[in-house]
């Protein structure tokens, strides 16, 4: 019987009149409308349209494949068209100035290079500001109309390799290191800030407590292999009592590793390196390299690309003030025996889909 009751009263519950009706009906209506409405209002907009970006790169290696690798990323994610110019040879500043000089900016808003020789280039990218947003990356053209640079301190990495040479070589004795040039910003300043750090009193003692380190030379290769071989060789040759070698660029480590074998010397010399090719990686897991200083080539493909899309799209907050100029830095870090693993999953995830760079036909 209660079961019925329940149902006896559900049944004659009044029925709602249609005025009632129609004003529910029209506050339903004007609920959904205001929900929608909202809804239009706070969801993400669409990218504003912006015309295309140049990367222009020092080369087609490791560390440029990283860079590019990073720059798809940013476009992918920002709604970007990126144009890559592969110089064929790394580090080959002849050969990126015809580059630049060629560029076809028609419908371009925006330019990131690395620049391989500043003094040289200045002009060139003076004139692609007058049609292009130019950002610098990895090497800066300080004297140049660019807008920005994105990368790290040279003159920091320079410091970092010198303290891993103390660690390494704790004596002191003489040190050697090679470089691919001395007309990049980076080249300079990252020999800069070795000579400053290589003899720099630590904390805790006066410069003249600890041991000494003399640099018996800055070795340059202009990116030629072979000549760096020979450098190196000779040089082991004439500073026999040679305590470490430094290389400066990616392709130094695995090539400062060769001569010491040939020269049958490799538990005599304690090697530095730069960068994170695959050969120094190796080294460094083998005991053969103390340790690499180590970029985020990845980071600066990426970020180079971020800002140019978000100052063409107008997205940026608060702008330099007209005709000053800004940095984006990236910080360096020493890779060791003992973070080598994580560093390695990181950098194998980074370029699971990358392919071998193909220079600009």
């Amino acid at each position: 019987m209660a079961a019925i009751g329940v149902v006896r009263l559900i049944w004659e519950k009044p029925i709602m009149s249609a005025g009632r009706s129609g004003l529910l009906l029209a506050a339903l209506i004007a609920v959904a409308a205001a929900v929608g409405y909202r809804a239009s209002v706070f969801q993400e907009p669409a990218p504003k349209p912006m015309g295309s970006v140049v990367m222009v790169t020092g080369g087609k290696g490791p560390f440029w494949q990283l860079v590019v690798e990073g720059a798809k990323s940013a476009a992918e994610a920002l709604d970007v068209d990126v144009r890559y110019e592969i110089p064929d040879v790394d580090e080959n500043a002849e050969m990126q100035t015809q580059i630049l000089s060629q560029l076809n900016l028609k419908g371009v808003d925006g330019v990131a290079i690395s620049s391989l020789d500043p003094v040289t280039q200045s002009p060139l990218i003076n004139r692609m500001c007058e049609d292009a947003l130019v950002v610098t990356y990895d090497s800066d053209a300080p004297l140049s109309a660019r807008d920005t640079y994105v990368g790290a301190s040279n003159l920091a990495a320079g410091k970092l390799a010198a303290q891993l040479v103390r660690e390494a070589c704790p004596q002191g004795g003489e040190v050697a290191c090679v470089l691919v040039n001395l007309t990049k910003e980076n080249m300079i300043e990252r020999r800069d800030g070795f000579e400053a750090a290589i003899n720099a009193p630590t904390d805790d003692k006066s410069a003249d407590a600890g041991p000494t380190y003399e640099v018996v030379d800055f070795l340059v290769d202009e990116s030629d292999d072979q000549r760096c071989r020979e450098l190196i060789a000779k040089t082991l040759d004439e500073h026999p009592d040679l305590v470490c070698f430094v290389g400066m660029n990616a392709q130094h480590g695995g090539l400062i590793l060769e001569t010491l074998k040939e020269k049958n010397k490799l538990d005599q010399v304690e090697v530095v390196a730069f960068d994170e090719t695959a050969g120094t990686l190796d080294g460094i897991r083998e005991g053969e390299i103390y340790a690499t200083v180590v970029q985020d080539p990845y980071r600066y493909g990426y970020e180079a690309i971020r800002r140019i899309a978000t100052i063409c799209r107008g997205e940026e907050g608060l702008r330099p003030l007209s005709g000053s100029k800004s940095t984006f830095n990236i910080g360096v870090q020493p890779i060791r025996k003992e973070n080598l693993d994580a560093f390695q999953k990181q950098l194998d995830e980074r370029l699971k889909n990358g392919k071998q760079l193909k220079p600009t036909s």
